[in-house]
């Protein structure tokens, strides 16, 4: 039996919207870190996803 959980993709993938839930438990998953991480992340580079993933990659290398 498979043991992986289906998340959802939001609707919009060019946005990292920390308001919904489902987003929260999406964008945590493909991006590999944890919730707080990735508010933090949004609340210092917006909520674009590229921005957001640049930020995490910048991050990752230091």
């Amino acid at each position: 039996m498979n043991d992986e959980i289906f998340v959802a993709a939001p609707t919009d993938l060019t946005r990292v919207n920390v308001a919904l839930r489902s987003d929260i438990r999406y964008w945590t998953r493909v991006l590999g870190v944890s919730e707080l991480a990735l508010r933090s992340v949004v609340k210092n580079v917006g909520e674009h996803s590229w921005d957001v993933r640049a930020e995490l990659r910048r991050r990752r290398r230091s």
